[in-house]
């Protein structure tokens, strides 16, 4: 089958390589989607150790093939999204139902084979049923570019009705950060990004403010200025600088959660105004299969609005120069080159 292999860094190709067999509890599955991540982008330019010849691509949508053994629940021509990791099922987070923090994962696209092909070989543990009405480059990435930020928002920052949200970076996951803190009730949402398109994307879905931190002799003064006290912060970025923005933000009782992964090194405030302030900072990663059922109930309900999430569909075989490109804040889909359009 065609497949983009990873080479090195810098280097991704499309190659022939063998079809995948699905083993016991697992299914065959032919990729109709496939999302584009700011992970793989990091995969690609060789930041994040991923091995020569795996496969990136953990956004996936596709219909199945075909079945294993010890598969009963699912059939050939189920339509399925995919949880972006191998869960081990037995450690205590993945036995408390959250594989999202399993402590032995296989992610999708860098320790096991990822979506960037025409099959992908998937355990039944990774399927989500995928609703009629949602299509294939929807139902891709939904699995992290929309319930990610759910998860962010609702597990692990327990936004209230009526508080003041802040987003830092309006991007994939930003812009429906934005969208979902509307949702859930937040009075006023404040989306944070340098880019005018995302700006005005983020304005577009729900914003009631927007900020150009590089644009700002002072971007701490100026967010709060805007923002007026932020209860949560949600930031998207991975950046050092946006952290402590987002800290920066932050009224007395207000937690930032971090979405962005990175390597740096964020400093608190002083710990005078940050015990005192009861401050509070939790990481956040991914989701569970179980909010990627309620994001899919929510965009096939016409909740959410996803008419913008996504910038343009790239058949495979015209997808590595892009991961060279500029990307914009919507996602880029990969494809087959003889989709049949939904």
């Amino acid at each position: 089958m065609k497949a983009l292999v990873y080479e090195g860094p810098g280097r991704i190709d499309l190659d022939e390589i063998d079809d995948p067999e699905p083993g016991s509890g697992e299914v065959l599955v032919s990729v109709d989607a496939a999302g584009v991540c700011g992970t793989d982008r990091h995969i690609v330019a060789g930041e994040l150790g991923v091995a020569p010849g795996t496969v990136p691509g953990h956004e996936i949508a596709g219909t199945i093939l075909a079945v294993g053994e010890a598969v009963d629940r699912w059939s050939p021509g189920d339509r399925v999204a995919s949880f972006g990791q191998v869960a081990c099922g037995a450690c205590s987070p993945c036995r408390a139902g959250r594989p999202n923090r399993c402590r032995r994962p296989e992610i999708l696209g860098m320790a096991r084979q990822g979506g960037f092909a025409e099959r992908v070989a998937l355990p039944t543990s990774c399927l989500i049923a995928l609703p009629d009405s949602i299509t294939d480059a929807i139902g891709a990435i939904a699995s992290d570019a929309i319930a990610t930020p759910f998860h962010a928002l609702t597990a692990i920052g327990r936004l209230r009705p009526g508080e003041t949200v802040v987003i830092i970076g309006a991007g994939g996951l930003g812009l429906h950060a934005v969208q979902l803190a509307r949702l859930s009730g937040a009075a006023r949402v404040v989306a944070v990004d340098p880019s005018a398109e995302a700006r005005d994307l983020a304005l577009g879905v729900g914003a009631d403010a927007v900020l150009d931190p590089t644009a700002e002799v002072e971007p701490d003064r100026a967010l709060r200025r805007v923002a007026r006290g932020a209860s949560l912060v949600v930031e998207c970025v991975g950046r050092k600088e946006t952290v402590e923005l987002g800290l920066a933000a932050l009224a007395p009782g207000g937690r930032i959660v971090v979405v962005g992964v990175g390597a740096d090194r964020p400093e608190l405030p002083p710990l005078a105004m940050f015990t005192g302030s009861e401050l509070s900072v939790r990481g956040s990663f991914g989701s569970t299969p179980a909010e990627i059922e309620t994001v899919l109930a929510l965009i096939a309900g016409g909740r959410l609005d996803v008419s913008l999430s996504v910038q343009r569909e790239v058949p495979l075989s015209e997808a590595p120069p892009i991961f060279t490109e500029p990307f914009g804040p919507a996602r880029t889909v990969l494809v087959p080159d003889a989709k049949d359009p939904r």
